[in-house]
């Protein structure tokens, strides 16, 4: 199966590449402050989190997994990138209240800018988990049709 590259001029799955450019440049960007005050280890964790999510994110699209796969019982891709999406825009927002404090702590502003880098990828999350979200309500009344299962719960035969 060839990837399809094409699917990425699209805004929805643009969202994405637009979240790995964004926390590869905090990621660049973090590596120049030269004062680490505490803290930092969850904005490092967050950055290499979200890497790894965009990054897995964007091979499955690009392999058009997302269509053809249902992951574990019975979820679909969506509800997972929902959930993706929720614990990155948590721990963006718990990042961006680190830098916001080492800011105000350090008089450095190189934290205001990572502050607001963390806030422009939380954006990009919540617009990733509207989208998602529509997709998961749209496509979830077609998983089980009314009608399918004939049986009770619990085996009774009545």
């Amino acid at each position: 199966m060839p990837l399809n590259v094409s699917r990425f001029k699209k805004i929805p799955e643009l969202v994405k590449i637009l979240s790995l450019l964004g926390s590869l440049t905090l990621l660049i960007y973090l590596g120049t402050i030269k004062f680490r005050p505490p803290g930092m280890s969850v904005i490092w964790f967050t950055i290499g989190c979200s890497i790894v999510f965009d990054i897995c994110t964007i091979a499955v699209l690009l392999k058009e997994y997302d269509i053809s796969i249902m992951a574990i019982r019975m979820l679909p891709y969506a509800a997972i990138e929902c959930i993706g999406s929720i614990l990155a825009i948590i721990c963006y927002v718990i990042s961006m209240a680190i830098s916001i404090s080492s800011e105000e702590v350090t008089d450095d502003f190189g934290f205001l800018v990572v502050a607001i880098f963390c806030f422009i990828i939380a954006l990009i999350h919540v617009f990733n988990l509207v989208v998602n979200v529509r997709r998961w309500n749209n496509g979830s009344h077609h998983l089980n049709p009314a009608g399918v299962y004939e049986y009770s719960n619990y085996g009774s035969e009545a």
